[in-house]
């Protein structure tokens, strides 16, 4: 036996259109503040705070060019910045290989680099 289709809350209730939309309004308010209660919660930090009010009072449509204006900002800035971004990554990957390798370790003698080549070429061409 075919289940009952549940019933929206306008159709339960025989709501007009203008009720429909003051519904709709009550329930984006709703869930703005439980967004906002949520971003207070996880970091209180005022600056995220006032960003969370700005976002949740602003309508789709500007919402949506907000976040093309973000992504175009992070584009510019990643090609401003991309040397010092690259320069952070790569002092980053060499701290952690003089922790695995200790002070004394040459990235040209790195034990793993050279495995696929010392079979390739045979053993003995390259140094060990």
């Amino acid at each position: 036996m075919p289940r009952k289709k549940s019933q929206s809350a306008a159709e339960k209730y025989k709501l007009t259109a203008e009720e429909k939309q003051l519904a709709k309004a009550k329930s984006r308010q709703i869930s703005n503040r439980r967004y906002r209660r949520k971003i207070m919660r996880n970091d209180p930090d005022k600056e995220s705070i006032s960003r969370a009010k700005r976002r949740s009072d602003m309508t789709e449509a500007e919402r949506a060019t907000a976040k093309e204006k973000q992504k175009q900002y992070n584009a510019t800035y990643y090609l401003r910045h991309r040397e010092d971004i690259l320069h952070k990554s790569m002092k980053k990957r060499a701290k952690k290989f003089i922790e695995k390798h200790g002070e004394s370790a040459f990235w040209n003698d790195y034990p793993h680099r050279n495995v696929g080549l010392r079979k390739s070429l045979g053993h003995g061409l390259l140094p060990k």
